[in-house]
């Protein structure tokens, strides 16, 4: 069953413009961390306060890894337009991360742990995936 789920990620991430191999890696184990865990956390606190909280942050996280992993594959093949690209993207990136935590905090007053938490998906699954990766050479 997971090896059919990777091949099916692996086209989409294929169609959406991730050309090589080992950024594919870590955007798939990025997608594994970030809705699995949050899947899990929700089913065990059914669906609790916090358990949102932590879903809403690892989804903006993943949305931020993938906007991350998309402009550097660019800034390896565009390198005229690379500069500029990142400078655009990674402002309107930001801009939309922030309104989304002003909202999820300000507004919603969502449990700031299970917010953090979420967003901390990305450091799990870095380290994870670095570490499985020194294991192969």
């Amino acid at each position: 069953m997971l090896g059919r789920m990777n091949q099916r990620l692996e086209r989409l991430l294929v169609r959406s413009g991730f050309t090589k191999p080992d950024v594919r890696i870590v955007v798939r184990n990025q997608i594994y961390v970030s809705l699995g865990t949050s899947l899990v956390i929700m089913l065990i606190t059914l669906f609790s306060r916090w358990s949102l909280a932590y879903l809403a942050g690892a989804v903006i996280a993943l949305a931020n890894f993938w906007t991350l992993a998309r402009v550097t594959q660019s800034l390896v093949y565009d390198r005229k337009r690379g500069p500029y690209l990142l400078f655009v993207i990674f402002m309107g990136k930001m801009t939309l991360s922030g309104l989304a935590l002003w909202w999820l905090i300000g507004v919603e007053r969502v449990p700031h742990w299970g917010l953090i938490a979420g967003l901390g998906t990305v450091v799990v699954n870095i380290t994870a995936t670095g570490l499985s990766q020194l294991g192969k050479k």
